[in-house]
């Protein structure tokens, strides 16, 4: 895959790892922790920055991404690994739709050629936001309505 720059990875990774990491937490019924969410977050974005350029395949780069986020969990103690294991892979999953779902929307809405929107970086932002925002909505709700993949 293609090597991020690093403010790429504070504008988009950091992010996602951040959103992605709060959606687990609430699907692990894990108290929302903002400290551990960023430190976690910063250090998946760092870590995938120096991992991604020696992946080609996507699937890998998404196994990747899963492996690091619970071995960050198991890390910082934040749940057991058979919870953090499906809280993560289902967090994944999801963000991976929400994703899928936004990008698909925009090309057909707007016409916008995939490889332009890998160029122009003000666009790919703009395109970037609506699936972090949906994305937000769904860790929110996720706590609100309690949908916890575990009760005790």
């Amino acid at each position: 895959m293609d090597k991020l720059t690093i403010w790429e990875v504070f504008l988009f990774s950091v992010p996602e790892a951040a959103v992605i990491i709060s959606i687990a937490f609430g699907l692990g019924g894990v108290k929302f922790k903002p400290k551990e969410i960023l430190y976690i977050s910063l250090l998946t974005g760092i870590i995938l920055y120096f991992i991604r350029p020696l992946v080609s395949s996507y699937i890998v780069n998404v196994i990747l991404y899963i492996g690091v986020l619970m071995i960050l969990f198991l890390v910082f103690k934040v749940m057991d690994f058979f919870k953090g294991m499906m809280s993560v892979i289902l967090s994944v999953s999801i963000y991976l739709i929400i994703e899928y779902l936004n990008v698909t929307a925009i090309q057909f809405l707007f016409d916008i050629d995939p490889v332009i929107l890998l160029k122009d970086y003000v666009l790919r932002f703009e395109c970037f936001l609506p699936q972090l925002l949906i994305a937000i909505l769904v860790s929110f709700a996720i706590r609100k309505y309690k949908l916890y993949l575990f009760t005790e």
